[in-house]
């Protein structure tokens, strides 16, 4: 999904209110529709029942105002705090008071610096614990740094308990929405809900602490309309976001079907050290959909399959390209460990097999690779897409034959070296995980969270990508959506858990397609 400006956005708006007989309150309860569904969602899987929503003056506390009524309706405890006086609003955001009254909320109204350092929501002692919080002070159209009465609102919300997850609407208020800048006091999300198309500042690095999970939701705005304002970052990146990954699954399944109707996945992994890398890389796949997936594993890991995987079957591992003709994926690398002479012949035949199914390489099994292509000579069949890479940037650097300094230091150069170099899709794990092309389009992922840097979520990555193979998605989908989904379940399991206490099992429990 490509990004836009802030007068790309007002444009296309402009559009569709006055050509495409979309009226602009209806656009506004969409929006409303959708942050309180965004806000349940993170207020279930963190255990809270209460919602206390800060609105400023313009179309953005709209669209709070809006999504309080929706939260009140379904029963959540609603507090709404109010930088200006009623009277101030006009248009769709006045609209949008009216009916949030006409359910009983009543606004506590905050108007000046003074009145936020006089009211008892400065006192710490009844500061919230547990709560959502939903910062739709400032819009997209803000300039310059916050002043009196919103200043104070942001500086609340940032001093909030680590406890309260914090929900920004459309953009972080303070955060230029073109720039990515924060000229001064700037709401730091744990979460983003923008409408039709990620703002373009948003792709800035500078932008990135106060986004939290960038999400993107649909209001109504026409696609075509949309694309005429589009445009891309310096870097080329475009986003991958729901709206897009909703067209490339339906997870319905039909009436007659059975497990071989939704594939099988083989993975192959496991050493003495790493006995359950592969069992995360099955449980995942079947996470995925799949219907059969089964384990080439050494005797430790079967031993932990049986208790940790039962749906799980056991295979040998293929030794001829007739053995692998049974599977339509194949995940090699978890838990390997050191690639013996034989464990490298068998890699070796494997990604240059053009009959092979498509395979998934990770951990020591890239670094087999690497050793191929920069020691042996190896190089990739051009003739088809078959591989799927999944580096963390040390596995990277290996891939590359630089050091882990280089490839973060141009995160988008290095995958893009790195699809290009082994005619794969290259997934660079971290921080704004990359998709890369051969081709050289490169798609970043502003999903997941610090806590998932712990033992395990890469397996996972692994076999939720296998398993989206084996249920018949091409490379370039199966990549993006594992992708997407990976990092969705993180931050789900962040919300529920907290980072410093995510282990990648908690992941299994919220992965949902």
């Amino acid at each position: 999904m490509k990004w836009i400006t802030v007068a790309g956005i007002r444009e296309a708006e402009t559009l569709a209110f006055a050509q495409r007989n979309l009226p602009s309150y209806t656009a506004m309860c969409r929006a409303g529709a959708a942050v309180a569904r965004q806000a349940e969602t993170v207020a279930t899987r963190a255990g809270i029942r209460r919602a206390i929503i800060l609105c400023g003056p313009g179309n953005n506390g709209g669209d709070g105002f809006i999504a309080a009524r929706c939260l009140k309706t379904d029963g959540l405890d609603v507090t709404v705090l109010m930088t200006c006086v009623p009277a101030h609003l006009r248009g769709d955001a006045a609209q949008a008071w009216k009916d949030m009254g006409a359910v009983g909320i009543q606004a506590i109204v905050l108007p000046s610096s003074d009145a936020w350092l006089e009211s008892a929501w400065a006192d710490p002692a009844v500061a919230p614990r547990r709560a959502i919080i939903v910062d739709a002070l400032l819009g997209i159209g803000a300039k310059g740094a916050p002043t009196n009465a919103v200043k104070a609102a942001i500086n609340w919300i940032n001093g909030t308990s680590p406890a309260c997850p914090v929900l920004s609407v459309d953009v972080p208020s303070g955060l230029d929405a073109d720039t990515g800048a924060a000229p001064g006091a700037a709401v730091r999300a744990d979460a983003t809900i923008t409408f039709s198309r990620p703002k373009i500042g948003f792709a800035a690095p500078s932008a990135r602490p106060y986004i939290g999970h960038l999400l993107v939701a649909d209001i109504g705005i026409p696609n075509d309309v949309l694309e005429t304002q589009a445009a891309l970052p310096p870097d080329d990146t475009e986003l991958i976001a729901a709206p897009e990954i909703r067209a490339v699954l339906r997870p319905e399944r039909v009436l007659d079907s059975h497990k071989r109707s939704y594939g099988h996945a083989l993975v192959i992994g496991g050493c003495p050290r790493y006995p359950h890398a592969p069992i995360l890389a099955a449980q995942a796949a079947y996470r995925a959909g799949c219907g059969l997936v089964s384990l080439a594993v050494p005797a430790e890991s079967r031993v932990a399959a049986a208790h940790w995987a039962p749906e799980a079957i056991f295979a040998e591992r293929p030794r001829t390209s007739k053995e692998l003709a049974d599977y339509q994926a194949i995940a090699v690398g978890p838990g390997m460990g050191p690639l013996d002479a034989e464990s490298l012949d068998f890699l070796r035949r494997l990604v240059s097999d053009a009959q092979a199914p498509r395979t998934v390489v990770d951990a020591d099994a890239l670094t087999a690779l690497a050793k191929l292509r920069l020691e042996e000579g190896w190089t990739p069949d051009a003739t088809a897409l078959r591989l799927i890479l999944t580096p963390h940037p040390g596995e990277a650097a290996r891939l590359l034959g630089v050091t882990p300094h280089d490839i973060q230091r141009d995160r988008p150069a290095a995958a893009r070296a790195i699809a290009a170099n082994y005619h794969a899709i290259a997934v660079l794990k971290g921080h704004n995980t990359l998709v890369a092309e051969p081709g050289g389009r490169l798609r970043v992922c502003m999903g997941g969270n610090p806590g998932m840097a712990t033992a395990g979520t890469g397996d996972l990555l692994t076999g939720l990508i296998a398993g989206l193979l084996a249920r018949g998605l091409g490379t370039e989908d199966a990549a993006v959506l594992g992708v997407y989904h990976h990092a969705l379940a993180g931050d789900a399991a962040a919300f529920a858990h907290g980072e410093e206490s995510l282990v990648a099992t908690d992941l299994l429990q919220t992965l949902r397609l």
